[in-house]
């Protein structure tokens, strides 16, 4: 059924969380998960005055530090086997975008409940995804009562149970 999994991630306790859920879908149908992070290209490209041509270097950089997310969150969720990949734009479309060009059965995310005037400004990825991929999407939440704590989450048990 769910064979190849999506795992947009920003880093974040809920990207974790995410990446759980995925591993737990991925065993019980021996599918694969695939661990995606986007860099915003206006994160490399402020501060660059009009007319002037970014630094190299700082897309780069950000690459990189994608990476780095990329792998400390495969080490917390245990997924060994993950496929990790950085691409660069606009998260939602990007995210889109790549469940329909990989042919993915599921995309899996974090969802930190933003509402309200902050929804309405920051926009949410993960509303964006669920009106506009072409397969199911599954969002996850921290557990009632677990704030977005690094500390807290990488405490919890690696055969923390997640059943659907």
């Amino acid at each position: 059924m769910f064979k190849k999994i999506l795992v947009p991630v920003d880093g974040s306790d809920s990207s974790v969380m995410a990446a759980k859920v995925a591993q737990n879908i991925a065993s019980k149908n021996d599918g694969s998960v695939t661990l995606l992070y986007v860099v915003r290209p206006y994160l490399f490209q402020y501060g660059v005055e009009d007319g002037a041509t970014p630094e190299p270097a700082l897309p780069a950089k950000s690459v990189e530090t994608g990476q780095a997310i990329l792998n400390r969150i495969r080490e917390e969720a245990v997924l060994t086997n993950a496929s990790l990949e950085v691409k660069i734009g606009a998260p939602a479309p990007v995210i889109c975008s790549e469940a329909d060009d990989g042919q993915f059965d599921l995309i899996v995310m974090g969802s930190r409940g933003i509402t309200g005037i902050a929804e309405a400004f920051v926009g949410s990825v993960s509303q964006y995804v669920s009106h506009k991929a072409h397969c199911p999407v599954l969002l996850t939440r921290l557990p009632k009562g677990v704030a977005e704590n690094h500390t807290i989450i990488k405490s919890m048990s690696t055969d923390y149970n997640i059943y659907l």
